[in-house]
């Protein structure tokens, strides 16, 4: 049930969204839930862990050398109360610090984002190889990414200047800013910039595709995941 409470707490703060679509689609979803699970509002609201749990999450997203993978977990984990590092070896793998839930929920969060570039880059080009007069491809789907990463943050922006209430809940606990300092003491630094290879037509279909990124109907799938599994 904490699961459920922590889901419908993020789909609440969704539907203060600045996006009317996103706002709608989330109070429809944490609705359905509450009646699902015979709980009210005041429920949710007034449910209080008796501690926080901070966690580590490893998400098993990796990457090699300077990847658009890395631009969008940083701003997925600075709107959704989290820290950003990773685990290097060969690869450097993708990982998140903070609270429990908000863990989850950018964990959620990166795997659909970057589901929806991998099938739209793909689409893109294969779109793209239809027309005969095009020979060149490469740097097409990063160019996209690269895009949509920056229309993901605009949109990010964009709420927080219209919603005082949601900059609230992006906000980090104490704890985990206090937890992270001590975590990340002996933390190196990694070098994270892509390059733009100039496929301009690309980089602007993928900056609206990231301005107009629903992540409500991911969040209300993953608690229906969560109860078949259970």
């Amino acid at each position: 049930m904490e699961d459920i409470i922590f889901k419908i707490q993020r789909l609440l703060a969704l539907s203060k969204s600045s996006n009317e679509n996103e706002a709608q689609n989330a109070m429809m979803m944490a609705q359905r839930l509450l009646v699902k699970y015979k709980l009210s509002i005041k429920d949710v609201e007034q449910y209080k862990k008796d501690f926080i749990k901070i966690d580590e999450n490893r998400t098993g997203i990796k990457f090699r050398g300077s990847n658009w993978k890395a631009n969008l977990s940083k701003i997925i984990a600075d709107n959704f109360g989290c820290y950003l590092f990773y685990r290097t070896g060969r690869t450097h793998e993708i990982c998140f610090y903070g609270k429990e839930e908000d863990v989850i929920i950018c964990n959620i969060v990166l795997e659909y984002a970057i589901k929806s570039i991998n099938s739209n880059g793909d689409k893109l080009i294969k779109k793209l190889k239809q027309d005969r007069r095009r020979k060149h491809f490469n740097g097409i789907k990063n160019d996209y990414a690269l895009g949509f990463v920056k229309g993901l943050d605009e949109r990010f922006k964009e709420q927080l200047k219209s919603n005082e209430e949601w900059a609230l809940v992006l906000v980090k606990d104490q704890v985990v800013i206090d937890g992270y300092k001590d975590f990340s003491s002996n933390f190196g630094t990694i070098q994270t910039q892509v390059n733009f290879n100039k496929h301009l037509f690309a980089f602007k279909l993928g900056k609206e595709d990231g301005k107009n990124f629903d992540i409500s109907n991911k969040i209300e799938n993953e608690v229906e995941e969560t109860e078949l599994l259970g």
